[in-house]
């Protein structure tokens, strides 16, 4: 078994557990709408593995070879302890600031925005995406590059990590503030000090939310919060979220959600019972 396949097994076996122990204590039918987040994992699973992940490399292979035909493997002498961080970090910095432009440029957040209309944060949100939005994630695109040129265990080392943590900050166990409720008062400022570096679930879900403790324009680091708090859009609430997803989910349609720009439909009409704060 090669590398590929290994990190794909733990990949989607992790998330086949995590999946499997929320469904078995009734966490995913805390959703309004279980049967279509599920779908729309169903859908965003196979878009982003089957189709657009061998689209993006088939292209991003060819295109590193036509640039660079005579470097493949040319860094597989640099170390993997100076490859892995400037990976992992180039990542992370290039996807805070393509998450933080989705969420304030109109077009770019309409693809986004699938993401967020989920009205419960659970670890099926990981792979909820508009068919468009993997095409755009710059880990996808690097994968072909660091393989070229030798430095494939970098590679993906950074992704378990990144994977991981989407995991941890996705599902909706909270296990953050159960451990800092746990924590003694001396060790207290360590948690200070590890919520301002790595996302947490307590960051993650303010940036799901709307209301009270949210904080959907701001915490878009996947992994490394400090890129929030160097550029002023971090948030840490440390306190449970009451309410996920918008305020226009329950209008929102299911093709325009899935496959927009190509698809687009106008809101579906308020339910009778609609509230002022649907409109926003």
């Amino acid at each position: 078994m090669d590398i590929f396949q290994t990190v794909g097994l733990v990949v989607f076996g992790s998330f086949l557990l995590l999946f499997a122990l929320e469904l078995l204590t009734g966490r995913l039918g805390l959703s309004p709408r279980p049967a279509r987040d599920f779908l729309f994992m169903v859908f965003g699973l196979f878009s982003n593995l089957v189709v657009a992940g061998t689209l993006i490399g088939a292209f991003a292979g060819w295109l590193v070879i036509q640039l660079w035909p005579n470097h493949a493997g040319s860094l597989a002498g640099v170390s993997f302890w100076i490859a892995f961080p400037l990976i992992f970090l180039i990542e992370e910095a290039a996807h805070y600031w393509l998450h933080r432009a989705s969420h304030q440029w109109r077009w770019l957040w309409k693809i986004h925005r699938t993401h967020h209309s989920a009205q419960h944060l659970n670890v099926s949100v990981v792979y909820r995406y508009n068919f468009f939005w993997v095409f755009l994630l710059p880990q996808t695109w690097m994968g072909a590059f660091a393989v070229y040129f030798g430095q494939t265990t970098a590679y993906f080392t950074a992704v378990l990590i990144t994977f991981f943590v989407n995991l941890a900050t996705h599902s909706s166990f909270r296990w953050d503030l159960w451990l800092r409720e746990r924590t003694p008062q001396p060790l207290q400022g360590l948690w200070w000090v590890i919520e301002r570096v790595i996302t947490l679930p307590d960051t993650h879900h303010a940036h799901h939310a709307y209301g009270r403790s949210a904080h959907p324009n701001g915490n878009y680091a996947v992994t490394f919060f400090l890129f929030d708090v160097m550029f002023g859009t971090a948030k840490i609430p440390n306190a449970r979220q009451q309410h996920y997803g918008l305020p226009i989910s329950p209008r929102l349609h299911w093709a325009e959600e899935l496959l927009w720009p190509v698809v687009r439909k106008p809101l579906l009409p308020k339910p009778a019972s609609a509230s002022p704060s649907d409109a926003a």
